[in-house]
């Protein structure tokens, strides 16, 4: 490809990445917009808020990815994750929320002596808790169940198919793997909002999308992003509905055991990445070979072939 085709190419899959980020956006409009027509309070109804638009994202990355698949390649790869993979991701996904505790605690600390740093901290567990700007007891508990579902499992799902599997799956024609790795993780975080939050949501976004790319699935950064989200936020959340009685006492125990063995998983984390890159180079060593023996297989047959039809001249000639 010539420079100017390269450069081309580049700016185009910039371009669609940043097209497919603003579908997203314009999707969470479009629904606020519905629920505003209805005059549906989004803050007592939040789960189910974040519900649509969770399922109004899906269908429009699921368009999307019927768009570009006519006479191309999909956006989302989805092969089928082996036993030894799934394991490694598990542990990856633990390691990962191991290294985001960190993060909140390392916050934590310097808020203790930056005013503004203590003024964003605030502002971003205003944002992460469900009941910040409601009452609890307003709020019906079907939709407290409801935003607990979806934090666990459709969020997951919408957010994989637009930042993995649209955007990554753009930049990576452009770009190649790794630094498509690195801005689909920047527009993840930077769509997450530009605060505390932006930092690990950077860094997770270059986890997910690695795992995406070192398995060559989408189901890979969907597994990581649900089991994050119930032991970082689904399992707290479901704990504090006022209405099933769970004592704060048994609600924090839980947590500080979550938070312990997160911790305790970071360092297995980086051996999981490391055993994934490994697995990923044998699986293409495989491949190659596999490929170079039908091409041998293919050769002897059609030489087989050759030497059969010159045979069966010279018969010819000799009768």
């Amino acid at each position: 490809m010539s420079g100017p085709n390269k450069i081309a190419s580049k700016v185009s899959a910039v371009l669609q990445a940043l097209l497919m980020m603003v579908v997203f956006v314009c999707v969470s409009y479009l629904v606020f917009f519905v629920f505003a027509f209805f005059k549906i309070d989004r803050e007592i109804y939040k789960g189910a808020f974040n519900f649509s638009n969770c399922v109004a994202t899906i269908i429009a990355m699921l368009i999307v990815n019927k768009a570009n698949s006519t006479g191309k390649e999909s956006f989302f790869k989805m092969k089928k994750l082996q036993p030894n993979q799934v394991v490694a991701l598990l542990i990856i996904a633990l390691g990962m929320l191991g290294m985001v505790t960190m993060y909140i605690y390392a916050a934590d600390k310097i808020a203790e002596y930056l005013r503004s740093m203590q003024e964003a901290m605030e502002d971003y567990r205003e944002s992460v808790d469900r009941f910040s700007e409601t009452e609890q007891a307003v709020v019906p508990v079907w939709d407290s169940v409801l935003y607990v579902i979806n934090l666990c499992f459709v969020v997951p799902f919408a957010e994989e198919m637009c930042f993995r599997g649209a955007v990554y799956g753009v930049l990576r024609k452009g770009f190649g793997p790794v630094l498509s790795v690195i801005l689909s993780a920047v527009g993840f975080g930077i769509l997450h909002g530009v605060n505390v939050h932006i930092g690990y949501a950077i860094a997770c976004g270059l986890i997910l999308a690695a795992c995406y790319h070192l398995t060559d699935s989408l189901y890979a950064s969907i597994l990581l992003h649900m089991v994050f989200n119930v032991l970082g936020s689904g399992v707290a959340s479901f704990m504090t509905i006022e209405r099933f009685g769970i004592p704060s006492q048994i609600t924090n125990r839980v947590m500080v055991n979550i938070n312990l063995l997160t911790l305790f998983a970071m360092p297995f984390a980086v051996l999981a990445i490391a055993y994934l890159v490994n697995d990923r180079r044998s699986r293409i060593k495989k491949e190659a070979a596999l490929a170079e023996a039908a091409a041998f297989a293919a050769v002897t047959a059609e030489t087989e072939e050759t030497v059969k039809a010159e045979n069966k001249e010279d018969q010819e000639e000799l009768e």
